[in-house]
């Protein structure tokens, strides 16, 4: 095959991943990918080098899917936005070291019972696939496209408070541990178990976590395979003891820094009294927790977790977030961005401002202090990709209601007040920087516009890669010549002028 085929083999592909179409027409196009690539060794032309790099064996079979594709699976199960997952992997291939781990995952006790009722189910017909079965395989698309996770098994329970021996404990996580290799290995993963914790952690006389291993931890992570490592340690005196699952998943945060930490489960995310999910967190200072205490799915579970999760983003780099949810669930989880779990996430707080002379600490340092004027212009331009015009900056004064700049100067919006529609707030620039996109910071930053005013309205070019996630948070939109036209909160006889306004309004950048 020459590179010709292979170039038209990743078009199809490209077709059916990011660009949609009907059913008929995907299935067809993947087919056609899948089975030009197999045949084709050499690896892709470079002008696909920013797509994912989606493994021969993800478009091939598995023998756990009776001759379906890896590829046409994970679309079946997932049912991901096409441009979604093309920013995901990329985004995650970006900002992971490929030798460093991209996820660690804790089980839970509960996902076990649910894979022996699963089991039964699956004998009776009635279940296709066990909630193992699902997790081993996202297991599996993860390690083909080069994403490694360390898998944590624990007893989930209070080691001081249980009646259970060691004895039964380490028994039971042995078992739990062999059921996921099992699982694993039907799936085609490539899986080590570490059936003593002990090679990994070392505990104090209580068992209580002192220290890793990090020889052995290591090695492990320098292999392809997976680790599964059961929570149990080796205290100074050379004896056994079960360790908290949750301060085996911080102790090895700490110490891999990933990307992701999941906790699995077999009933999803937080939901709240109404049984609604709970579906993203925000932790503008990681030990701040007054602010949630009466938030309808505050309890003392929740907050035991949530003073445990806090504590693990402490240690961890900001791009760094939590996630609980289902294990059934994992790759909508970390490849859709409406996941079906609950996400918690570290992030700058949001500093409001009234005036370009207003002095703004950059840095840790009390005395390293600019005004807004010589900070801003920097911001925009580097989020736009375009030279801001001068006078845009000089006359911006005379109308300006509010600046919104997050603390790590990476994001900011600009509210004004224009001359022909009072009352209602003109969104001006809403700015987020290349490498804050995916972290969460746009979601803070528009949190805190909704919260002070009622209603907005804005203007966004018809090239602007944001206009759908612009549309997904409007209650309209008018596509006026090189413009696309937003508001959300107007009174129905104000949409006419706001849309006249905006068409007339000057372009802040240079040509």
């Amino acid at each position: 095959m020459n590179s010709k085929s292979s170039q038209y083999a990743f078009r199809l592909l490209n077709k059916c991943l990011w660009k949609g179409g009907a059913e008929d027409m995907y299935k067809s196009s993947l087919r056609k990918a899948g089975s030009i690539l197999l045949l084709n060794r050499k690896k892709p032309s470079s002008s696909y080098s920013t797509r994912p790099n989606l493994s021969q064996k993800t478009l091939s079979s598995n023998p756990m899917l009776n001759g379906v594709s890896m590829l046409q699976w994970f679309f079946d199960e997932v049912r991901p936005d096409q441009r979604e997952v093309r920013y995901w992997m990329k985004y995650f291939h970006q900002t992971t070291d490929p030798n460093r781990i991209f996820a660690v995952i804790q089980i839970s006790k509960d996902v076990f019972a649910q894979e022996e009722l699963d089991l039964v189910e699956k004998e009776n017909g009635k279940l296709k696939r066990t909630i193992l079965e699902t997790l081993s395989l996202s297991m599996y698309f993860l390690q083909q496209n080069r994403m490694k996770v360390v898998l944590l098994v624990g007893a989930d329970r209070d080691c001081a408070e249980s009646d259970t021996t060691f004895k039964e404990d380490r028994k039971l996580i042995y078992k739990h541990i062999k059921t996921v290799v099992d699982r694993l290995d039907e799936s085609g993963t490539r899986s080590t178990p570490v059936f003593d914790g002990g090679n990994i952690f070392n505990t104090d006389r209580d068992f209580r976590i002192q220290s890793l291993n990090t020889e052995n931890l290591d090695w492990l992570m320098s292999h392809d395979n997976v680790p599964v490592i059961g929570c149990i340690g080796e205290n100074p005196e050379g004896r056994l003891g079960l360790v908290q699952a949750d301060d085996g998943t911080h102790t090895l945060s700490t110490y891999t820094q990933p990307l992701k930490v999941l906790l699995l489960n077999a009933g999803g995310g937080i939901s709240d009294s109404s049984g609604e999910r709970v579906t993203v967190v925000f932790l503008p200072q990681a030990a701040e927790l007054q602010k949630f205490v009466n938030l309808p799915w505050w309890n003392t579970t929740v907050k035991d977790r949530f003073i445990k999760v806090c504590d693990i983003l402490k240690v961890l780099p900001k791009a760094s977030s939590y996630v609980i949810t289902s294990a059934s669930d994992v790759l909508t989880e970390l490849l859709t961005q409406r996941g079906v779990g609950t996400l918690f996430k570290r992030v700058a707080p949001v500093n409001k401002y009234r005036s370009l002379d207003d002095w703004v600490k950059v840095g840790d340092c009390m005395e390293n202090e600019q005004q807004l004027k010589d900070i801003l212009p920097d911001l925009v331009e580097n989020a736009f990709g375009r030279q801001t015009s001068r006078s845009y900056w000089n006359k911006l004064s005379a109308d300006l209601d509010a600046i919104y700049v997050t603390d790590d100067f990476k994001s900011c919006a600009v509210v004004r007040k224009i001359h022909g529609m009072p009352g209602v707030a003109y969104l001006d620039k809403f700015a987020v920087c290349k490498e804050e996109r995916g972290n969460f910071s746009i979601d803070v930053l528009w949190q805190q516009l909704k919260q002070d005013y009622t209603s907005l309205y804005w203007r966004s070019r018809r090239t602007n890669i944001f206009n759908s996630w612009y549309e997904a948070r409007s209650d309209g939109v008018v596509k006026s010549g090189y413009y696309h036209i937003f508001w959300f909160g107007l009174n129905s006889t104000d949409i006419n002028s706001v849309v006249k306004l905006c068409e007339t309004l000057p372009d802040s950048f240079d040509s």
